[in-house]
């Protein structure tokens, strides 16, 4: 069987390009300087005193792992790497801890009817130079905790981004180059708040920023997963393309 990302997408069924749209996406959506390339992988400034700046590596290579830990001193320096936990795990010191497990995952992405929201909720969602934004809103008693809001209002209860890869249309604002792979949307901080969780909203807003996304150009998403998260994209049809394991350095 032909798989359907190289059939939609060419080359980014590979993971080392599918590690590269993550990461031009990752960036755009939070607003940080393009990655840039380093031995083995790249490097994005993220600016936080936790979150200094992330290496991604598409593979765990012991060479470049043993020369990147060696020569990282500073705290708040993460590494991610497609790789399960023991192929990075044995390259660190005790000066690193390990996060939970994340998932590299992929979709191919295709024009689709407007998805209906559940009942008592309504859409908000907006697009600006490739970043798309959405949430799910509910009036405040419709909370389903009997501690509704006097005054009505719509609360959000889920949200979540995608941005345009610079491969495709209205992601021009970011000063890289065009990319060599197909236009993609890297889907980003999706959540849904603890007093609407199993309602069907994570799917119906996977689903509406998904359709924006294809509309605008995009022909493949990409996100990275919780395990909790991992659960609801394979429900949708997203598939996995790697284990990802995250380490910062503490010290």
């Amino acid at each position: 069987m032909t798989d359907p990302l190289v059939a939609a997408g060419g080359s980014l069924g590979e993971l080392p390009a599918v590690v590269r749209t993550w990461v031009d996406g990752w960036a755009r959506s939070r607003g940080t300087d393009a990655p840039r390339d380093v031995p083995g992988g790249f490097r994005i400034e993220v600016g936080s005193p936790n979150h200094r700046a992330r290496y991604v590596l598409p593979a765990a290579d012991p060479a470049v792992l043993r020369d990147l830990v060696g020569a990282i001193d500073t705290p708040g320096l993460w590494i991610k790497v497609c790789a399960p936990r023991e192929a990075l795990e044995p390259a660190l010191t005790p000066a690193w801890k390990i996060s939970e497990p994340q998932y590299l995952m992929a979709s191919a992405l295709a024009p689709m009817p407007p998805a209906t929201p559940p009942p008592g909720y309504t859409l908000d969602l907006t697009d600006h130079d490739g970043i798309i934004d959405a949430r799910v809103l509910c009036s405040g008693s419709g909370t389903g905790t009997g501690t509704g809001s006097d005054s009505g209002d719509a609360v959000p209860a889920a949200s979540g981004r995608a941005a345009l890869t610079t491969g495709a249309p209205g992601s021009a604002a970011h000063s890289v180059p065009a990319l060599p792979y197909p236009a993609a949307a890297v889907f980003d901080m999706i959540g849904t708040e603890a007093a609407h969780r199993r309602r069907g909203l994570g799917r119906f807003l996977m689903a509406s920023l998904a359709r924006r996304a294809a509309e605008l150009g995009a022909g493949q998403g990409v996100l990275v997963a919780s395990p909790d998260g991992r659960a609801l994209y394979e429900a949708l049809g997203w598939r996995l393309r790697a284990p990802v394991t995250a380490a910062v350095f503490t010290a």
